[in-house]
C-alpha cells in the first residue's frame, strides 16, 4: 500500500526527534523511500520552520517540529 505525504512527513519527524543531525541518505534508509522524496518533504517542512537544513545537507528537527510531532 502506498503511503501518503502526511504519513511520510510524520515518519520523517519521528526519525528526527532524537535531536541529532541526519543526512538525506540516512533518512532514506530509515524511512524506506527515495532521496528525492526525502528532499521534497524536507523542503516543505523547512517552509513551516519544523526542521533546519545545514549547508552540508544535514537535517535537524526544530523546536516547532517537536511541537507538531506531539500534536500528531
Amino acid at each position: 500500500m502506498k503511503r501518503t505525504s502526511k504519513q511520510i512527513r510524520k515518519h520523517l519527524l519521528e526519525a528526527l526527534k532524537d535531536g541529532r543531525e541526519h543526512s538525506y541518505s540516512d533518512l532514506e534508509r530509515k524511512l524506506n523511500t527515495n532521496w528525492k522524496s526525502i528532499r521534497d518533504h524536507c523542503e516543505d517542512l523547512l517552509l513551516f520552520g519544523a526542521i533546519t537544513v545545514s549547508r552540508e545537507n544535514k537535517v535537524k528537527i526544530a523546536k516547532y517540529g517537536l511541537e507538531i510531532l506531539k500534536k500528531l
